[in-house]
């Protein structure tokens, strides 16, 4: 069973004239716990000053448009700040794994994964224009490792005439690959 509100102390200040629940003087809150949140921010977390300023600014727009619900304002910012400041550097290491800066990491591309990014969009393209039957025993043959004797014996072929398939399937990608890179005449 829930103890009721009443009995806890609310600390959030209260203007005179204003209705219990109402926020007062934002402006003191901010100006005695802000340098803390800093502080807390900057030292804990490790946050750079200027993104700790900022996650300063939005635990207090937090703050503020909550403020009837909150019961210990300081309790609320600092849990605020850290996890604002948590958030912060979660995010900050998941931009900086993709976008390293001047640094290289594991996400800057290197000439080799270029070229073989290059390779297999053009082996694609080279597949799809020399027909299903070239292409997979082209893939059997290179990528599979298959011989030609367990080709043919599973199309119940002679291998002498897989050899002669896969000669005519090499001249055809041989064509397409021409036909691909081969600059048109102006």
């Amino acid at each position: 069973m829930q103890e009721p509100h009443g009995e806890t102390q609310r600390v959030t200040p209260v203007r005179p004239g204003q209705p219990h629940g109402a926020p007062a003087a934002f402006e003191e809150a901010y100006l005695s716990f802000a340098p803390l949140l800093r502080k807390i921010a900057v030292r804990k977390f490790g946050i750079p000053p200027a993104d700790a300023e900022t996650l300063v600014h939005d635990v207090f727009a937090t703050y503020f448009t909550n403020a009837g619900e909150v019961f210990e304002v300081e309790r609320y910012l600092v849990g605020g700040i850290c996890n604002a400041a948590r958030h912060h550097l979660r995010r900050t290491v998941a931009t900086n794994a993709l976008f390293c800066g001047e640094t290289p990491c594991a996400a800057t591309p290197t000439e080799s994964i270029v070229r073989d990014v290059e390779r297999k969009i053009l082996i694609g393209r080279l597949f799809a224009r020399i027909g299903s039957r070239c292409r997979d025993l082209l893939h059997r043959y290179y990528v599979n490792g298959e011989t030609t004797g367990a080709i043919a014996a599973e199309l119940n072929f002679k291998p002498a005439t897989v050899l002669v398939f896969l000669h005519k399937c090499r001249k055809r990608a041989l064509a397409a690959y021409v036909s691909m890179t081969e600059k048109p005449r102006s």
